[in-house]
């Protein structure tokens, strides 16, 4: 960041790299440092039940042929998010299962995604160094690192899948494009609204109505059927997701009609301060060229219309996976921006914006370095005594652990977040030195003569013996 400041106030000669070079160095690095970020979080147990435990036992039973189901919570998993593309996982957990194999082919994805912005940079501006310029803006755009750090998500995996489709389309790839949005579709239903979005790019943008119509249509079907009929099937219920906008309606339909009869609520919504944070937080580390190109930011605005109308702060978070489907096309508009100012100023204007980019980027993403501080990826000696008792856990039994532990013990059939399961757990794996649990203000524990009573609300009463015992980590198996 020191240096971008540097180069901003006085530019200086900068070493003659060539940009594919550039490029390359930069997806091995990003591939190489997230890989490491990621596990060491995980190894040093900041990751979850939600979402990679819940990931981990979904890939872990599609492997062994028991079916999209999980227990973080107990459901059949395309009653949550529909994610077919985690059958692309399968063959690697046959070789290697557990959530090493997830962070590790997140991380290779985000990376390789730098390769589809290059190549679409260099077509859009016939010009190799602005293409380096921007795969190297998205490696360190900071919700890319946000979406990477947060665990693991299927619907991370639409980024670099989104880039690719739209380079393909740009460079008039029909096949190569068809397959790319086909997996992109698979990364999560909502990726539908991201093909809505693309399909409006290639026929307003690029005039391409024969691509854009078919596109739009496509992931506008697949989105109703989705969220109306296919999802609510496996669940029971309808489309859980629809909650967050219960202030628009409670049905898809009724949420698309209560924005056009509530305008005045909708623009209070799309308008409010949080929310504008939220879009400079986005736009900046682009250096606001999204806003030059109103064809690529078409394509965003489904996604961002989604997580800015919803009551869930978490949607409109610049880190949160809910920005996979909107990057790709701030990127693209990114591009298409930056060509209309070269075009009217084609001096030093373009340099100096892509350095304040660079400058906002770093700027925002900075706390991602912090991972690499020794006392956030060294194992302390607790945390290491969490892996002596997590070892005498039997592998098939039934667990109901606190959130830090679950990720760690999710191949399994069943593994519950503490409380929750404790009445069909074998066994319970809990931190004592969290005790009393603020979120669970009525559950109770008590030793008594070398056992463990843990009573819920309800006064519903279950025993245990203390399996190991070490730090503050209790293994306990339910007495019978």
């Amino acid at each position: 960041m020191v240096l971008s400041v540097r180069w901003l106030v006085a530019p200086a000669a900068i070493p003659r790299v060539h940009p594919w070079h550039t490029v390359v160095a930069g997806v091995l690095a990003y591939a190489l440092f997230f890989s490491f970020v990621t596990l060491t979080r995980h190894f040093t147990f900041h990751t979850h039940a939600l979402d990679l435990g819940y990931y981990v036992q979904l890939t872990w039973n599609l492997a062994r042929g028991a079916g999209p189901y999980v227990s973080v919570p107990e459901m059949h998993a395309w009653g949550d998010h529909f994610s077919p593309i985690m059958y692309g996982f399968v063959p690697l957990f046959w070789l290697w299962p557990g959530p090493t194999v997830l962070l590790i082919v997140q991380s290779v994805a985000l990376a390789l995604g730098a390769f589809a912005v290059f190549a679409l940079a260099r077509r859009m501006l016939s010009d190799e160094r602005p293409a380096a310029a921007f795969a190297v803006l998205y490696l360190v755009n900071p919700s890319l690192h946000g979406i990477n750090v947060r665990d693991f998500h299927a619907a991370a995996l639409a980024i670099p899948l989104l880039l690719a489709a739209i380079y393909f389309a740009e460079a008039n790839r029909p096949w190569p494009f068809l397959l790319a949005v086909a997996l992109a579709l698979m990364c999560r239903e909502d990726a539908a609204l991201a093909v809505v979005g693309l399909g409006a790019w290639l026929c307003v943008a690029r005039g391409r109505w024969r691509w854009g119509v078919p596109t739009a249509l496509a992931g506008l079907v697949l989105l109703v059927w989705q969220v109306q009929w296919l999802i609510p099937g496996y669940r029971g219920e309808p489309y859980s997701h629809l909650g967050r906008y219960g202030h628009l309606g409670t049905t898809l339909t009724g949420v698309l009609t209560g924005m056009l009869w509530h305008p005045l609520r909708t623009a209070g919504f799309l308008l409010s301060g949080d929310r504008l944070v939220y879009l400079i937080a986005m736009l900046a580390p682009l250096g606001l060229l999204p806003l030059l190109g109103p064809g690529g930011l078409l394509g965003a605005v489904p996604t961002l219309v989604q997580n800015l109308l919803s009551s869930d702060p978490i949607l409109y978070n610049y880190r949160t996976q809910y920005q996979a489907f909107a990057l790709p096309f701030l990127i693209l508009a990114a591009i298409e921006g930056y060509k209309r100012v070269a075009a009217r100023q084609p001096a030093r204007w373009p340099v100096m914006v892509l350095v304040v980019a660079m400058v906002a980027s770093l700027a925002l993403a900075s706390r991602t370095v912090n991972n690499l501080a020794l006392g956030r990826w060294w194992p302390t000696s607790e945390q290491r005594a969490a892996y002596r008792v997590m070892a005498q856990v039997p592998p098939a039994a039934a667990l109901s652990a606190q959130d830090p532990y679950v990720a760690h013990l999710s191949l399994r059939p069943r593994v519950y977040v503490f409380p929750v399961g404790i009445d069909k757990a074998d066994y319970v794996l809990i931190n004592a030195a969290t005790y009393p649990w603020r979120s669970e203000p009525g559950l109770t524990m008590e030793r008594e003569a070398g056992t463990i009573l843990i009573t819920v609300p309800g006064r519903k009463e279950y025993r245990y013996e203390v399996v190991r015992h070490s730090g503050p980590h209790l293994l306990l198996r339910r007495m019978s």
